[in-house]
């Protein structure tokens, strides 16, 4: 075992108990022209952290890692954690788009960050299913919150550890 990852063992209780909210709040908003779902997902910065580093088994800091390794394990992570699967049963792409810190809560001792990303389907949602289940694996009272837009019609959700969604 490597130092980083002995290091990281010993700080996880610390990290975990890091603040007494557990959610993410995304936003997906159906672009017409591209056929793709355009989602923002907003998540506390240290939780993202964290989820990253168990997932790669090394550390992960935002200020720290170079950006394109950084993106990539946040794809990855997105690909594992926020699942589409359309009408057919078949896992929807995610296209990453980017990310951008908060910059109103980065004064604060709990900064978020938005994460970019855009999602194909040509059909729309009939019959398409979402598990947004991000940071189910690091805390057991986690809610995700998901507002879809599709024009000027919303539906908001509250998605649970394990629960998809159809519609």
């Amino acid at each position: 075992m490597t130092w980083r990852a002995l290091i990281l063992l010993f700080l996880m209780p610390v990290l975990v108990q890091a603040h007494s909210l557990h959610q993410t709040t995304a936003e997906a908003e159906w672009n017409a022209t591209t056929k793709r779902r355009e989602v923002s997902l907003t998540v506390f910065v240290n939780d993202l952290e964290l989820a990253l580093m168990r997932q790669s088994e090394r550390e992960m800091r935002v200020e720290k890692t170079a950006a394109a390794v950084f993106d990539e394990q946040a794809r990855l992570y997105l690909a594992r954690s926020f699942v589409v699967t359309n009408a057919a049963g078949q896992k929807a792409k995610i296209e990453w788009l980017g990310r951008e810190l908060d910059k109103e809560t980065q004064k604060s001792g709990e900064p978020t960050m938005t994460l970019f990303f855009e999602i194909a389907l040509p059909e729309g949602l009939k019959g398409v299913s979402v598990l947004d289940s991000v940071f189910c694996d690091l805390f057991p009272d986690e809610v995700n919150l998901l507002l879809i837009r599709n024009g000027s019609e919303t539906t908001q959700l509250i998605l649970k550890r394990g629960v998809p969604h159809r519609f």
